[in-house]
């Protein structure tokens, strides 16, 4: 049995944290996104690409669901003490499901330690979120104090989004329909951030790609962004993930910046060419 499991669902864009720590594991709980009647599993072999063209191609009504309350206690087993990220609660069941799912994996084991955390947030945060996890882990810490670290880490943590196209996002509730029609037009970009409560909200507007950079590396800074750890997902566009970590490098020689491709419930709401950036602040 290991002594920690660190649980995220696939709002979240890891797949895999190396470790030598055998007392932990990561376990990713996968959402599905629903195109006509096919279903796609968010896991970690799931083509991003095919699954990208066949979002785009096709013509019928698509959305995302979020694990059931089993899934998520089938999950909260094997272990002593489990810390659980979801998408924030405002954008999917997902957290709801979990906190059933702890209910559940509690009457079948009663001395399990489990934490639930609403990430208020989705992608490159939540990212962050289950890395200081694994770290706080490995240091042989007791159960209430990683809760109460990652919750001190958590408040210095923020997210923003650089976004082509919102069309997902509208069509699923996540943001109006006023600005959605704005987006896309004229290479019209959105910078956007979360709330505290954990919604999307328009932060700026930003023509072309290199004046939307730096617009969205002027948005890290008044969040309070001072050369600390960044994790950037982007949808199948390495370049501008690569043109984001340069900039950023320029200003912040010394910061640690980790890139990787969106999870496909990532992508799906990030869309074409999209970028979620999650960083530390002050």
């Amino acid at each position: 049995m290991k002594k920690w499991k660190i649980v995220v669902d696939s709002g979240s864009s890891i797949r895999e944290i190396e470790t030598t720590n055998q007392n932990v594991a990561l376990e990713v709980v996968p959402l599905m996104i629903n195109i006509g009647n096919e279903v796609f599993v968010d896991s970690a072999d799931l083509d991003i690409a095919n699954f990208l063209s066949e979002l785009k191609d096709t013509k019928q009504k698509t959305s995302s669901a979020c694990p059931s309350p089993e899934v998520y206690a089938n999950r909260f087993e094997g272990a002593e003490n489990f810390i659980c990220f979801t998408i924030s609660s405002q954008l999917s069941g997902s957290y709801n499901s979990a906190s059933l799912g702890k209910d559940i994996a509690l009457e079948r084991n009663p001395d399990a330690n489990i934490h639930i955390f609403d990430s208020r947030s989705a992608g490159s945060e939540m990212d962050l979120l289950a890395k200081k996890a694994f770290e706080l882990a490995e240091t042989e810490a007791d159960f209430d104090t990683v809760v109460k670290e990652l919750n001190a880490y958590h408040e210095n943590l923020d997210i923003a989004f650089l976004l082509e196209s919102v069309d997902n996002l509208v069509n699923n509730g996540r943001v109006s329909k006023i600005l959605g029609q704005m987006i896309g037009l004229l290479g019209i970009r959105l910078i956007g951030n979360r709330t505290p409560e954990g919604t999307i909200q328009l932060a700026h507007k930003s023509k072309g790609q290199k004046r939307a950079l730096k617009t969205l590396i002027n948005e890290l800074k008044s969040k309070g962004y001072n050369g600390g750890e960044i994790e950037a997902s982007h949808v199948l566009n390495p370049d501008i993930a690569k043109a984001f970590e340069e900039e950023i490098l320029k200003e912040y020689p010394n910061a640690k910046i980790t890139t990787r491709v969106t999870s496909a419930l990532c992508s799906y709401y990030a869309e074409h060419n999209g970028m979620i950036v999650g960083f530390e602040t002050n």
